[in-house]
């Protein structure tokens, strides 16, 4: 995996990877919630860059990622539709996850 990055991190956020490097955005499909919009996450599992690869065993010890919440808001509404044919059963649900977006500020190493 070729990146034009300077660092770049695989971290656990909610249960699913995701790709960070400084300045970028990530949108996760949770609700966080965080003092003062700021956040330190710190299961990082992989931590990358120009010099050296580090890969955790399950995470990188001592690794971790300053974090700021800039959005929390909704996904857009999804439909679960059931029904039974020829049984005039039908139910119609409707569902909207919660979704955060976090802007990637720093990387620490140790």
């Amino acid at each position: 995996m070729a990146r034009n990055c300077q660092m770049f991190a695989i971290v656990r956020i909610a249960g699913k990877q995701q790709i960070a490097e400084v300045g970028k955005k990530i949108k996760i499909d949770a609700k966080i919630e965080a003092k003062e919009k700021k956040l330190k996450l710190s299961e990082i599992l992989l931590l990358v860059d120009q010099k050296q690869t580090k890969v955790g065993k399950p995470l990188v010890t001592g690794a971790s990622i300053e974090a700021e919440v800039i959005a929390e808001n909704k996904n857009d509404k999804i439909l679960v539709v059931k029904h039974h044919p020829k049984k005039r059963y039908r139910r119609v649900r409707g569902h909207r996850q919660d979704q955060t977006i976090l802007l990637i500020k720093k990387i620490n190493e140790e």
